[in-house]
């Protein structure tokens, strides 16, 4: 039976908020959310997945990249849609791993730049980053409601993907040239 939400372990952060952005790859119409941890590399251990998004972690369950397949042509347009008003820093851990989950609801902003993966219609009580741009909307007893993408841009052949990545790993090494 599939999973309706994933479950969360969450803890106080131990360190800096991990590096998130999204890139909307044109020619494949997949949005790709790859996350960066400062100092590491971590590497695919798992992914808790439906038909539309994967949802993949390393070992210790820390999210490293989220794939969204549904093109955005098919992405719910809501003028209500309401980010949440503030993030608490967090440690955040999935504990389900290769599991299959029911088909999230996607919506977006008329711009179609800013989005929800909604996973289960509980409340949220709670919303934590993930990593910059990514923000956890978390229910009372810690499953994941939602996921907010904000500020994505769109790509061709993974140009700015990859841009992006190594504009990060020379700011990590100029941070650590200066110490």
């Amino acid at each position: 039976m599939p999973l309706s939400a994933p479950r969360l372990r969450i803890v106080s952060p131990a360190g800096t908020i991990p590096f998130g952005r999204g890139f909307y790859q044109l020619e494949e119409e997949i949005l790709y959310l790859p996350v960066e941890y400062p100092g590491e590399k971590p590497k695919f251990f798992s992914f808790i997945e439906s038909e539309t998004v994967s949802i993949q972690c390393d070992n210790e369950g820390r999210l490293i990249f989220i794939e969204l397949t549904l093109p955005r042509r098919h992405w719910i347009e809501r003028a209500d849609i309401s980010f949440p008003d503030y993030a608490e820093p967090a440690d955040i851990r999935f504990l389900d791993f290769r599991q299959k989950m029911n088909n999230p609801m996607i919506s977006c902003d008329r711009y179609r730049q800013n989005i929800h993966i909604e996973f289960s219609p509980l409340q949220s009580v709670s919303s934590f980053h993930l990593a910059k741009n990514l923000i956890a909307e978390v229910s009372a007893d810690n499953y994941l409601i939602g996921i907010w993408a904000t500020d994505f841009v769109d790509d061709i052949a993974g140009r700015e993907i990859s841009a992006w990545r190594k504009s990060i790993r020379a700011a990590k090494n100029q941070a650590v040239a200066v110490y």
